[in-house]
């Protein structure tokens, strides 16, 4: 078979487009009866020892062959990741016909056409995925155990700790497979904390503590005047968890967000926008987040790690000196870092899940070229080039190093508001919002929605741990 390789980088899927993957769709669907391994195994309620050993001897070793098509999101950088992993991926399987689309998540693009694919069946052989939809579209993905399990391999020795966890459904069902992970470091201005007095931030500091010391940078006024801490779009999530709260339980069952350690996050959220130490919407959108920390006007960025080489560089060019310590912790001391993770998934109308495995098990783990080329944007999920290769890139400034990522990756909260959990955090934002710019009480606030989030989880339909 002559191999084509056709690549669509970060261009929006004309509906003509559409409609023709609608049609090829109805064709993926009708033969996926006849499909072996685990796309016909999710396919079917019920499994019989044949088709259970169909899939084993699938998994295990046949050889490739075929059409395999894949979607990724993704812009600049990332989609600079996306495109070299995957044309490694092509270099190395010359008997797979691969095509690939790079479509970008600004607008809710990606989001809209995923969706529409994915309902029609018309999507991809592979769809990129996070653990963070919390079960959302968990019916378009087969399930993975077979062909892990088929491969014989732990994957407790060749991924990252913690990163496959959010991947598997409450029943078991491994929905998809990790590629990356990001999560945050606090950097600091160190001439900013030596010239206003104050103590560099040790571990263990909280935001309580910020809304005291933190009061010593929020001088000077109009263009001159200076914060503790940027008002970076991760600080919703995470003051949820500032004083000692969690938005929802760990089975996802029951809302959190109606207790008083959200009211109390609510009223310190108030005060260090009342008091100047973070800025307030209307000065933090007159100048981005990152410019207000490389230009020496904020003393406190929390910093994610697809972000990282940008803004150390862009301080160390503005000649800003800066330490780096672990983000806040919660008044239980533990630190509170949220994780964001984007992973793959083998769509239940795809006609070559066992190519579909190769990748996702190369994008993985079994591939250290195409590991290399993820570490762009963020820590690979390969465990072997995480604490090697890409815990060893080193940044400006003093004293951080991507090994911080990869040690903190096991210990994080997994972005809480994504997937089927999104309407919930809209309404977080919504609260926020009432609190910080409509100046209401953070106790009404929370009594007016917490109902209303309540609401939302008792038409959630889970299947997420």
């Amino acid at each position: 078979m002559t191999r084509v390789s056709k690549k669509f980088l970060a261009v929006l899927l004309s509906s003509a487009m559409l409609a023709a993957m609608t049609g090829c769709a109805s064709s993926a669907t009708a033969d996926s009866n006849s499909t072996s391994g685990p796309a016909a195994e999710s396919a079917a309620p019920a499994e019989s020892a044949d088709t259970t050993a169909e899939t084993t001897a699938a998994a295990s070793g046949s050889e490739l062959s075929g059409d395999l098509d894949i979607w990724a999101w993704g812009a600049d950088d990332e989609a600079k990741a996306r495109e070299g992993a995957i044309e490694i991926f092509i270099s190395e399987h010359p008997e797979l016909n691969i095509t690939y689309t790079i479509i970008p998540t600004a607008d809710s693009v990606w989001d809209q056409k995923a969706a529409a694919a994915l309902s029609s069946g018309s999507a991809g052989d592979v769809m990129q995925m996070s653990p963070d939809y919390y079960g959302m579209n968990t019916e378009y993905y087969i399930d993975l155990n077979p062909y892990v399990e088929a491969d014989g391999v732990n994957l407790d020795d060749v991924l990252v700790p913690g990163v496959i966890d959010g991947y598997y459904d409450s029943d078991g069902k491994l929905e998809g497979f990790p590629l990356l992970a990001n999560c945050f470091v606090m950097a600091y201005n160190k001439d900013m904390f030596d010239a206003a007095g104050v103590a560099y931030p040790e571990d263990g500091w909280t935001m309580e503590d910020l809304s005291d010391w933190g009061q010593a940078f929020a001088t000077g006024e109009g263009a001159n005047k200076t914060y503790g801490l940027v008002k970076h779009w991760v600080m919703n999530n995470v003051m949820v968890y500032a004083c000692g709260g969690t938005p929802y339980s760990d089975d996802l069952s029951t809302s959190h967000m109606g207790t008083p350690e959200i009211v109390d996050a609510l009223t310190l959220y108030k005060k260090l926008i009342d008091t100047g130490v973070i800025p307030d919407d209307t000065a933090q959108k007159t100048i981005p987040a990152e410019t207000l920390f490389v230009s020496g006007k904020s003393a406190m960025y929390p910093c994610g790690g697809f972000e990282t080489i940008t803004v150390t560089n862009d301080a160390d060019e503005n000649g800003i000196n800066i330490g780096f310590c672990k983000m806040p912790s919660d008044q239980n001391g533990k630190e509170i870092n949220v994780q964001y993770a984007t992973g793959w998934a083998i769509t239940t109308t795809s006609k070559n899940p066992d190519a579909g495995w190769q990748f996702l098990k190369e994008s993985a783990y079994a591939n250290d070229e195409m590991a290399k080329q993820t570490a762009i944007c963020g820590m690979p999920s390969n465990k072997k080039v995480a604490e090697s290769y890409y815990a060893d890139i080193t940044f400006k400034g003093e004293g951080l190093n991507n090994s911080y990522y990869v040690e903190h990756m096991g210990n994080t909260h997994l972005n809480p508001f994504g997937g089927t959990l999104a309407s919930t955090g809209n309404i977080w934002t919504t609260m926020v919002e009432a609190v910080l710019l409509d100046n209401q009480e953070p106790q009404a606030v929370v009594d007016q929605y917490a109902p209303q989030i309540e609401k939302e989880f008792a038409g959630y339909s889970f299947n997420k741990k």
